[in-house]
């Protein structure tokens, strides 16, 4: 998907992307397009679960297993 890496305070549609595609796998994000605590808490989560460095920041491997 995206060239580049989102972290927190990132704004946009690739965020709405990644928070449509977290709460397909199950969150309850508000999909604004923020890349706030609660976007950064479901990617912290999702990493964490899926055997990635749990770090928050969504680059090429995060989006990998997203799927996307």
């Amino acid at each position: 998907m995206p060239d580049n890496e989102l972290v927190t305070g990132d704004r946009g549609e690739k965020v709405a992307v990644l928070q449509r595609r977290l709460n397909a796998l199950g969150e309850s994000l508000e999909v604004d397009g923020i890349f706030g605590t609660g976007t950064r808490a479901a990617v912290v989560a999702f990493q964490a679960a899926n055997g990635l460095k749990a770090d928050g920041v969504v680059g090429p491997k995060t989006w990998a297993k997203l799927g996307v």
